[in-house]
């Protein structure tokens, strides 16, 4: 959903930008955290292993120990989950004076510098995940779902409006010194996108049957 101001515009499209202040489709609590397969994985099997070690050192069953687990990581996972939400404001972007703002933070959109994707393949459901996040060095940065777990897409306005911002970004892959020329971006700097591989991905975002574009 988008909104200029405190009313709802229908976004903008590539005849049409939508003017003032616009927010961005910002993603939920799935795609920004959990969906993020490392932190999955933390909140599958952590659960299971503490539980365990629990319940062998107090002698107790599984199920308690499981029980006490839960109860310890349920407020460990609230702060974490508070953490992501503040490491991504809510933003907005402004294309009448080229600015994308997040908290009190604001930035001109080409001092965006920088994009990872997240990927996580659901294969009992034949569907790909997908979240992209984009941001300005050391300023605001922006976390939007391009897929979700039940495999909707954003809408037409949403795409719109991500691929303006990437088309008046700089977004580059990151590079090193041993490696001036970006050869092996995609194996040091796992899941960072080009600016053509970003608008790329926002057009047309891939699916579990195509070729993943990150690793």
């Amino acid at each position: 959903m988008l909104r200029s101001g405190m009313s709802e515009t229908s976004g903008p499209n590539s005849n049409d930008i939508a003017t003032g202040w616009v927010r961005v489709d910002r993603a939920g609590w799935w795609d920004t955290f959990a969906a993020t397969p490392a932190n999955g994985l933390l909140l599958a099997i952590v659960p299971l292993q503490v539980g365990s070690f629990v319940a062998r050192g107090l002698e107790i069953s599984l199920w308690w120990g499981l029980l006490i687990s839960l109860g310890v990581m349920l407020p460990v996972t609230l702060v974490l989950y508070f953490v992501q939400r503040l490491r991504y404001l809510q933003p907005w972007v402004n294309f009448d004076t080229g600015q994308l703002r997040a908290g009190r933070r604001t930035v001109p959109l080409a001092d965006i510098v920088w994009a990872r994707l997240d990927l996580f393949d659901q294969r009992r459901r034949r569907n790909r995940m997908l979240t992209l996040r984009f941001g300005a060095d050391g300023g605001p940065r922006a976390s939007v779902r391009l897929r979700g777990r039940t495999g909707r897409t954003p809408a037409a306005s949403v795409t719109d409006v991500l691929a303006h911002i990437v088309r008046r970004s700089s977004i580059t892959v990151p590079q090193t010194p041993d490696d001036p020329s970006a050869r092996f971006a995609r194996y040091n700097f796992p899941g960072f996108l080009s600016r053509d591989d970003a608008l790329d991905v926002v057009l047309n975002p891939p699916t579990i049957d195509d070729p993943a574009p990150v690793l």
